[in-house]
């Protein structure tokens, strides 16, 4: 079983170490265990993590200020991948977003990551800018993606879906425990 929980300043200690795992192995840079600690107690951001069998799987960490949306982090284990979980994740980060007013989701990705601009092109997202040299470790220019979170973020098909929960598509045997 799948489980998505809400990680605190209070809770992150349990899954602090499957984090860190995780994001050594997926990033030329990783975040430092000081990052995550600092993301738990920032009242702005909020920071997931699923959970299989009580192994970390994966995380998301993104920032809701206004009425804007920014993903700071996303990965899920590499044996994991390609189950549905990123896609499940970053509906968490839409579903959070519309709830709190956000109108826009905004993230940069490495032109190089092509798997994650595949996620997020299906996912939606489009591609409106490139910041050159953004990420300091290789030099690399970050392409800006962008979502829009309006009235009809939740119409598919031309049918209104916002009470539908089948709209927010899940990976077998996934639940949900709020902070946790």
């Amino acid at each position: 079983m799948i489980s998505l929980i809400k990680v605190t300043a209070e809770n992150l200690g349990r899954f602090k170490e499957g984090i860190m795992e995780i994001e050594r192995v997926s990033f030329p840079t990783p975040w430092t265990s000081h990052a995550f600690e600092d993301e738990a107690r920032r009242p702005l951001s909020s920071l997931w993590v699923l959970l299989e069998d009580s192994i970390v799987v994966g995380y998301i960490c993104f920032w809701i200020v206004a009425d804007e949306v920014h993903l700071m982090n996303i990965a899920v284990r590499q044996e994991m991948r390609g189950r549905g979980l990123g896609k499940g994740l970053l509906d968490k980060m839409t579903e959070v977003g519309v709830a709190q007013g956000a109108k826009s989701v905004y993230l940069e990705v490495r032109p190089s990551n092509g798997d994650a601009r595949n996620l997020y092109r299906k996912r939606g997202f489009r591609e409106i800018g490139l910041r050159p040299r953004y990420y300091r470790d290789t030099g690399e220019d970050a392409i800006l993606m962008t979502l829009p979170l309006g009235p009809d973020f939740f119409t598919i098909d031309g049918q209104d879906r916002s009470e539908d929960h089948s709209a927010t598509v899940r990976p077998a045997g996934w639940r949900q425990i709020e902070g946790n």
